[in-house]
């Protein structure tokens, strides 16, 4: 049985949302004075200091109401409203505070949370304590909605530790790799020349899940009406099987991306890369290339005239070829082996080429699937469904997406369409335009620059770090202490190689400690294990820093680089 939402009158003339369902009413605030019930909720976080802090539950908006007011609103970084039911709207001046102060107080209702939207705030509050808090009346009701609200709040969790993972483990080769593409990034074609350059045409997005050998006599007998782009994981199959694919998309840095799924390959297509893709795999490509820069990139543009960032960064190959396509201009785009969830255990499809991450993925959580079924998935492939969906709900109406895989998870806002009903239109042969680089720099003299700078920075690193743990060792710091290491700090912080290219690549750890020393005030009085506690985590940083800089410095591939 659902519920329903209806309301009712407070002995102080409010109005109050009443939840009810099998004939059981919950109020969602008190009837007898939800002024004082939101005033005692408000007491009891009276000790919250520089939290980022999820209430979920906005009721009939008078908790809202008390917080403006409120000494907690003053001492708090934000404040984020989470309302599960849809049928509960918040007041118009409600809206426009909201609106006016957006630095403070989000709204979002459940139906448009997701595990990536709640990491975002994660990631701008990081190093601040986050509270979550239940509306008191919000947790007498026994609906699935809160306890799915909270599974999103603690996916999107669980979400910004990988995400945050993905930052360290790749953080070398995201500036390593851009420097070894430079020659190829000269040559390519840039990606912004093909902007809408495809307008009315179709495209097929092959993936490497489960159900693509399912597909390959589809794609075998359409060919030649559609432009097919490939990901690197499915390009071997599709070779395999006779399918030469019009594109080739690659964004992975890692070397064993490369090893994988390109050794050994010979392709003349079109391959579409990110500039920090692993470089052999650019190197080794016999077709043309075609550049996309990575958000995040300053390297590639000190090299590379006329390049310009217009695809958001992706968290996976398929997502950024999705949005390449859409970028291009199609109008109808169809999904095969676009899975996203773990048929019959298997990640990739049989002939994909497996590697030692994707070789023991286990079910983490449950989606549902085209037939409405339930099917297992991981948390990585359920943030690229998450991913899909949102730039799906981003489209005109005039673009069409189309999903083959029957047993794979539903991503809303796609078509699922049966290899049978889908015409065959011949498509139209699209000629890409050659573009003279010009040579701005020679690329040896600026990476020489840059490891000079570099060596700098991480000389200027040391020594900081040298001050701190010096205190540290002696275990007791003073006010009269921390103008020398604000001062280093600021030195450190406001370095280009540390600011557009370290730290543009471990985002977390940079925020987390500006936020940190944003919060600590040093006109208020302190006791020396406040002051010693944060230099402690400014100390770790500096190693993370100082470290990160010594491994480029050694990297072979620095050092061999021509």
């Amino acid at each position: 049985m659902t519920y329903t939402i209806s309301t009712v009158q407070s002995d102080s003339n409010m109005a109050v949302y009443v939840y009810e369902k099998s004939g059981k009413t919950t109020p969602l605030n008190s009837l007898y004075s939800p002024e004082k019930e939101a005033q005692r909720f408000l007491k009891k976080m009276s000790s919250l200091k520089n939290n980022f802090i999820v209430i979920l539950g906005y009721g009939n908006g008078e908790l809202f109401e008390q917080l403006v007011k409120s000494d907690v609103y003053k001492q708090n970084a934000h404040f984020l409203f989470i309302e599960p039911f849809q049928e509960v709207l918040v007041r118009d001046v409600h809206r426009e505070i909201i609106n006016s102060q957006r630095d403070k107080l989000t709204f979002i209702h459940y139906k448009n949370l997701t595990s990536i939207s709640f990491m975002s705030f994660l990631n701008e509050y990081i190093g601040m304590p986050t509270s979550i808090q239940v509306h008191p009346n919000y947790i007498k009701i026994e609906e699935p909605i809160i306890k799915d609200c909270l599974q999103v709040i603690n996916e999107g969790i669980k979400t910004k530790q990988i995400s945050d993972n993905t930052e360290m483990w790749f953080a070398k080769d995201w500036i390593i790799e851009p420097l070894l593409n430079i020659q190829n990034t000269k040559k390519a074609i840039k990606i912004h020349t093909l902007k809408d350059k495809f307008k009315g045409e179709r495209a097929i997005l092959v993936a490497a899940g489960p159900s693509l050998q399912q597909h390959i006599e589809f794609l075998k007998d359409n060919k030649d009406f559609f432009h097919i782009f490939v990901v690197g994981p499915a390009l071997r199959v599709l070779l395999d099987n006779g399918i030469e694919p019009d594109y080739v998309l690659s964004i992975d840095a890692g070397q064993l991306n490369y090893d994988t799924h390109f050794k050994g390959i010979v392709f003349e297509g079109t391959l579409i890369y990110e500039t920090v893709s692993n470089s052999s795999i650019q190197t080794n490509h016999q077709g043309r290339l075609v550049v996309s820069k990575t958000a995040n990139d300053y390297i590639s543009p000190q090299f590379v005239d006329n390049l310009s960032e217009v695809l958001k960064r992706s968290p996976s190959v398929a997502v950024f070829t999705m949005r390449a396509i859409i970028y291009f201009g199609f109008s109808e785009v169809y999904l095969v082996g676009q899975d996203l969830a773990l048929i019959d255990g298997e990640y990739y499809a049989k002939g994909v080429k497996h590697h030692a991450a994707v070789q023991n993925e286990k079910e983490e959580l449950v989606v549902t699937n085209n037939l409405g079924q339930p099917v297992g998935t991981t948390r990585p492939l359920k943030i690229f469904l998450e991913t899909f969906e949102a730039i799906i709900k981003t489209l005109p109406a005039d673009i069409a997406i189309f999903n083959l895989s029957k047993h794979g998870a539903k991503i809303e806002g796609t078509i699922f369409i049966e290899e049978s009903v889908i015409t065959k239109e011949m498509k139209n042969i699209i000629i890409l335009d050659e573009e003279p680089q010009e040579i701005l720099i020679d690329p040896l003299a600026v990476l020489k620059e840059f490891t000079g700078k570099l060596k700098g920075l991480q000389k200027q690193v040391f020594e900081a770090k040298d001050n701190l743990d010096r205190l540290i060792q002696i275990g007791l710091v003073t006010a009269n202490d921390m103008p020398k290491v604000v001062k280093d700090f600021s030195g450190i912080r406001n370095h280009p190689i540390l600011v557009e290219v370290l730290l543009a690549n471990v985002t977390f750890m940079f925020k987390k400690i500006n936020n940190e020393f944003q919060l600590f005030d040093l006109k208020k009085r302190y006791m020396s294990q406040d002051y010693l506690e944060l230099i402690t985590e400014l100390e770790t940083f500096y190693a993370l820093i100082g470290k990160l800089c010594t491994e480029i410095i050694k990297d072979e591939r620095i050092k061999n680089y021509k």
